[in-house]
C-alpha cells in the first residue's frame, strides 16, 4: 500500500472503517520508532557545527601566520625611507640590503641615446605609398668607447654596455624591400625586432629616423652593398645621413667624479639606486659658477617594523576572542543557556593555553647576552585580566632606538649561505610562534596537521553516522509497509467478524 498523500487518504478510511487505526495512527508510531534515527540526525548536525566552528578558527588562524611570518622577512625590519632635496635632478630608492646614510650629488649631464637621422625620400609623397624598389639592407648599432674629463681634468671611467640581449656587443636588424613596401611597412618591419636588437625606427616628414634604445655613446652604419643605390634611395647614404650621437652621464657623488651610459645608476651605492632625473642647476659665472648639490639619503622606517609587530597584536586578539566564544560554557544555571559551539574540546583548549603561554614566554636560541629576552622587554604583554594583548609602543620605540638589531634578533633571527640562499638556523618569537601555529595548520600529503586531523575524524563519523540513518530510513520505510499490512488483515478480519455477527442476528430475528 502507497504512502503518499493519495495512499495515506486511501489507507484512512479503510483501516478506520472497523478498526479505527488511520495512517495518522501510523505516522504516529513510526514517529515512535524514529527517535533513535533522530538523536543520529542531531549527532550530525553537532559535528557538523563543530567542523564550522573549526573551520572559522583555522581563518583566523591562517590570518594570524601570515602576520608572524612578515615578522620573519628581511623587509620587515631593513626598509628604508628614501629622500631628495631636489626630484627633478635626481632621486633614491634601494632595497632591504642598502644602508642609512645620506650622499651629495651634482649632476653635470644625463646619459642621452645616439640617433640617425636619414635625408628626405623625395621619390613618394608620403609614408605610405609605395616605393617600388626591392633590395635588401642591414642596420648595425655598435656600442662606442667613451671618456669624459673630470673637473680636475682626469679621464673618468665610463663602464661600456652591450647592445641586444647582452650577448653580443652589436646588434644589427636585417630588412627585405619588396615592391609593394611603404616607408611605414619598413619601419614596422624594423620595430618588430627592437626587443632584439634596441634599434627602434620612426618617420619624421618622409625622412627615416633611427635611435638607439640604450642610452650612451654608439653609432650606426648601414650596409646595401647586395642592392647597389639603396641606400641613396631611402636616404641613407653618406653624406645625407646626420647622426646625432649621445652621450654617458656625468655627476660627482660625495665630491667623487663618476659616469655611466645610464641615467639609472645600480652600481654605485649597495642595494640602492641612483634616477638621474636633470642637470643641476648652475650659480655664479665664468670661474665662479658652481652647480648646487642635492641631497639623497635613505634611513631605516621603523615604522613598518612597529607596524608588523602591531598588527600580529591585532590578529592575535581576534584569534583568541573566536578561541574563547567556541569554549564558552555559558550559565549552566540557566535552563536555556547557550555554550560555545567548541564547549570542552581538548584540542581547541590545548591550542588556546600553548598560544597564551608562548606570547608572554622567552624566545627558543638567541644571544645569551641580549636585553631582549621576553616579550615584555620590547613592549608586549597582556593589559587585562581577559588576557587581551597589547603592544607598548613608548617601550618598543625605546628597545628598538637602543639596540635596533637585537630587538630585529629577538622576533628573528638566521643564518642564510650567501652562494645558494638557504636559511638555517632560524629562532626568535616570530619563529617559536609559526612553528606552533604551523603544527595546527600545515595539510600535506604525508604531513596532516591538527586540525586536518581534527576535520577527517569529524567526515569520517559524519559519514558513518549517515550510512547510519540511511539504513534506519529504510527499516522504517518496511516498518511503515509491515504496519499497513498488518492493520489492513486487521480491519479485513473484523469486516468478516462484522458480517457474520450481522448474518446471525438476522437468522435469530426470523426464528430459524
Amino acid at each position: 500500500m502507497t504512502t503518499d498523500g493519495v495512499g495515506a487518504a486511501a489507507s484512512n478510511q479503510y483501516l478506520g472503517q472497523y478498526s479505527g487505526v488511520s495512517s495518522q495512527t501510523i505516522d504516529q508510531l513510526i514517529q515512535a520508532d524514529s527517535i533513535p534515527m533522530n538523536l543520529l540526525q542531531n549527532q550530525v548536525q553537532d559535528l557538523q557545527g563543530q567542523e564550522q566552528a573549526w573551520s572559522d578558527i583555522r581563518s583566523r588562524l591562517t590570518n594570524f601566520l601570515n602576520d608572524v611570518q612578515d615578522l620573519q622577512k628581511s623587509d620587515t625590519y631593513n626598509s628604508k625611507v628614501a629622500n631628495s632635496t631636489n626630484t627633478s635632478v635626481a632621486t633614491i630608492s634601494s632595497d632591504d640590503t642598502a644602508s642609512e646614510g645620506s650622499h651629495d650629488i651634482i649632476v653635470k649631464q644625463l646619459a642621452t641615446a645616439s640617433k640617425w637621422t636619414g635625408g628626405r625620400v623625395n621619390s613618394v609623397p608620403d609614408s605610405k605609398t609605395a616605393l617600388n624598389i626591392t633590395g635588401n639592407f642591414t642596420i648595425d648599432l655598435n656600442a662606442q668607447s667613451d671618456t669624459v674629463t673630470g673637473t680636475d681634468g682626469e679621464p673618468i671611467n665610463v663602464p661600456g654596455f652591450t647592445i641586444g640581449d647582452g650577448k653580443a656587443t652589436s646588434s644589427k636588424v636585417a630588412v627585405d624591400i619588396k615592391p609593394g613596401d611603404t616607408l611605414n611597412s619598413i619601419v614596422t618591419q624594423i620595430n618588430a625586432q627592437t626587443k632584439d636588437t634596441d634599434i627602434q625606427a620612426s618617420i619624421v616628414d618622409n625622412h627615416l629616423v633611427f635611435t638607439s634604445t640604450q642610452t650612451g655613446k654608439a653609432a650606426f652604419s648601414v650596409d646595401s652593398s647586395s642592392t647597389a643605390g639603396l641606400a641613396d634611395q631611402l636616404g641613407l647614404g653618406t653624406p645625407q645621413a646626420a647622426t646625432n650621437q649621445g652621450q654617458s652621464a656625468v655627476f660627482s657623488l660625495d665630491n667623487l667624479p663618476i659616469a655611466r651610459n645610464t641615467n639609472n645608476v645600480t652600481d654605485v651605492l649597495d642595494g640602492a639606486t641612483i634616477t638621474l632625473a636633470g642637470v643641476s642647476a648652475t650659480s655664479g659665472t665664468g670661474a665662479d659658477a658652481t652647480q648646487t648639490p642635492t641631497t639623497l639619503s635613505l634611513a631605516d622606517d621603523t615604522s613598518k617594523f612597529q607596524g608588523a609587530v602591531s598588527k600580529m597584536v591585532d590578529q592575535y586578539n581576534s584569534l583568541m576572542g573566536l578561541v574563547s566564544s567556541d569554549l564558552d560554557p555559558g550559565d549552566p544555571t540557566k535552563a536555556d543557556n547557550q555554550t560555545g559551539a567548541l564547549v570542552g574540546d581538548a584540542t581547541l583548549t590545548q591550542l588556546q593555553e600553548s598560544l597564551e603561554n608562548m606570547v608572554t614566554e622567552g624566545v627558543s636560541g638567541g644571544n645569551p647576552a641580549s636585553p631582549y629576552k621576553t616579550s615584555d622587554s620590547v613592549g608586549i604583554s597582556f593589559i587585562d585580566k581577559n588576557g587581551t594583548l597589547g603592544l607598548d609602543t613608548d617601550k618598543f620605540s625605546k628597545a628598538l632606538k637602543a639596540d635596533p638589531q637585537a630587538v630585529k634578533d629577538f622576533f628573528y633571527s638566521a643564518d642564510t649561505d650567501v652562494k645558494t640562499g638557504i636559511v638555517s638556523n632560524e629562532s626568535g618569537y616570530a619563529t617559536d610562534l609559526a612553528k606552533l601555529t604551523n603544527s595546527y595548520l600545515v595539510n600535506s600529503t604525508g604531513n596532516q596537521g591538527i586540525i586536518a586531523l581534527t576535520t577527517a575524524g569529524f567526515d569520517s563519523t559524519i559519514q558513518d553516522l549517515n550510512t547510519q540513518i540511511s539504513n534506519f530510513q529504510d527499516q522504517l520505510t518496511a516498518k511503515r509497509a509491515e504496519y499497513v499490512t498488518q492493520f489492513s488483515a486487521l480491519d479485513s478480519f473484523m469486516a468478516q467478524a462484522q458480517s457474520q455477527m450481522t448474518y446471525f442476528s438476522s437468522q435469530i430475528g426470523a426464528g430459524i
